[in-house]
């Protein structure tokens, strides 16, 4: 696929559909994600956290990090995609190794391997150039 004003991405039909399904409403659009890099087998977003998504010490709750790892990791799979295939987490690993200030964040998405049922990615949050959250998961494609 050729890069377009309207398929920056350079997505398949089927897989820009599911990005612009996906991207734009639900809780992506709500965690108020911006896309800055989608290409095969990486992803890198970045989003400012709302007060909603803040402690009373004014920092990042760690469970809305811990759900935003599983948008860039999906993100990084994305395009690699078939059209009857549905990425389903079957096991995560997290950690977090530094204190999550309100502040901008950046996650980075990359695909490690894929297999014909499951795919290996990791998922790392910056802060300040700082790696501050790292994930591991594993995703089972089912075909439907």
């Amino acid at each position: 696929m050729t890069k377009t004003a309207d398929n920056p991405f350079a997505l398949t039909p089927d897989q820009l559909e599911r990005f612009n399904v996906t991207f734009h409403s639900g809780y992506n659009k709500w965690a108020g994600l911006r896309m800055l890099e989608l290409r095969s087998g990486f992803a890198r977003l970045s989003f400012s956290p709302r007060p909603e998504m803040l402690t009373p010490w004014d920092t990042l709750n760690g469970g809305v990090l811990n759900s935003l790892v599983e948008v860039s990791a999906f993100y990084a799979l994305l395009p690699e995609l078939q059209p009857n295939e549905l990425p389903v987490t079957n096991d995560i690993f997290l950690q977090h190794v530094r204190p999550l200030p309100n502040a901008e964040y950046e996650l980075t998405g990359k695909l490690l391997r894929r297999g014909k049922t499951m795919a290996w990615l990791e998922s790392t949050a910056w802060v300040g150039g700082k790696e501050c959250t790292f994930a591991r998961l594993t995703k089972t494609l089912i075909v439907g």
